[in-house]
């Protein structure tokens, strides 16, 4: 009876290890053959918009200041060729307003630091408040208007020492401006690369917004005004090369794009300086040509097909090994020890039957 019990045992013991076995290799083969892996894909995998009122859709149908996503703006137009969705894998922190060195502020605090972190295309649009606020500071401050519309023309007594003083003031204010968005940009851009040394960033051209407006204004201030636009795009140009002619960003010409055809492109005749449907348009298609000559990655997960022959060392050296073979040591001699428990009462039973 003892012999029996034992060839029981042993029987039992050598299936449970034949099953187990069998089953622990095939947990492992299979975390085994899972693999994550980058792969090419043409679109971003993450989005990050940064900049003025030209990102944030001002002046298109359904803005609402502090929400970047209701409009047809040039960012919610890519978003949506790029298959990126709000919060998720797109995110629009532009502001009304804002100038380079209060967005370089608040990308050096880390404001945007996470995000940055996972977006592989950031998209900048800064620059144009760099010298609108001081010219609109200036035409406000002189003649007490906000430019709305209702004159047909803006005149101003340059024989007037206090609009002399003003005037000087405000060329003086977009110099200083000018002076300091190289050091604005390349510090935006470095410490997004800090960041994310793989970040494709897109800063856009400033286009002229007194171009096509009805309103006439002394050529004194518009020339001005011109000529200090150009200079801010030949600063944005010029820096995106570092000294050593690595590329520090890209460069969307909107300027060009929109050069002669503000009516068309701009709400210019409503005397709002924003881009309309048709110019945001026109602006994503800018940036969407630098785009597609990009290559982004996308973590995808595989499985390989591996050759028999090498299940056993690729098994091995997976992680799950060990913890596999403890479970299974430990799962083995429970159950045996249960079963000897069970054989035990079984006998003693037997035993006790006989007697009686």
């Amino acid at each position: 009876m003892v012999i029996k019990i034992k060839n029981k045992i042993f029987s039992f013991i050598c299936v449970l290890l034949t099953l187990t076995s069998t089953f622990s290799v095939s947990v492992i083969n299979v975390f085994a053959e899972q693999t994550t892996k980058m792969v090419k894909v043409s679109a971003p995998q993450c989005m990050l918009v940064l900049g003025d009122s030209i990102s944030t859709g001002f002046g298109l149908t359904n803005y609402k200041s502090g929400n970047n996503y209701n409009t047809q703006s040039y960012a919610n137009l890519l978003a949506k060729k790029y298959k990126l969705s709000q919060n998720k894998d797109y995110y629009n922190y532009a502001i009304d307003g804002q100038t380079s060195i209060e967005l370089y502020s608040r990308v050096k605090s880390g404001n945007y630091n996470e995000d940055i972190k996972k977006s592989d295309l950031i998209l900048i649009s800064i620059g144009g408040n760099d010298l609108l606020s001081a010219l609109f500071e200036f035409i406000s401050g002189t003649i007490g208007t906000n430019l709305t519309g209702e004159e047909s023309s803006v005149d101003f007594d340059f024989t007037d020492p206090d609009i002399l003083t003003k005037l000087n003031k405000m060329v003086q204010t977009i110099n200083n401006n000018i002076t300091k968005l190289k050091g604005n940009l390349i510090g935006i851009t470095d410490k997004i690369h800090e960041l994310n040394s793989d970040a494709e960033v897109v800063f856009q051209t400033v286009y002229n917004p007194l171009d096509g407006l009805k309103i006439e204004i002394p050529s004194l201030i518009t020339d001005v005004f011109v000529s200090r636009i150009e200079e801010v795009n030949r600063i944005i140009n010029m820096n995106s090369q570092t000294d050593d002619n690595k590329q520090r960003y890209n460069v969307a010409d909107v300027y060009t794009s929109f050069s002669g055809k503000s009516t068309e492109l701009t709400n210019i005749g409503k005397t709002d300086i924003h881009p309309n449907a048709k110019g945001h348009k026109k602006i994503s298609e800018c940036i969407d040509a630098i785009v597609v000559e990009k290559t982004f990655y996308a973590s995808v997960t595989v499985n390989e097909n591996v050759p028999k022959e090498k299940n056993t060392s690729r098994a091995a050296k997976s992680p799950l090994f060990a913890p596999v073979i403890i479970m299974v040591t430990i799962v083995l001699f429970v159950a045996a020890g249960a079963f000897i428990v069970i054989l035990r009462k079984r006998k003693r039973k037997e035993f006790h039957l006989r007697r009686y």
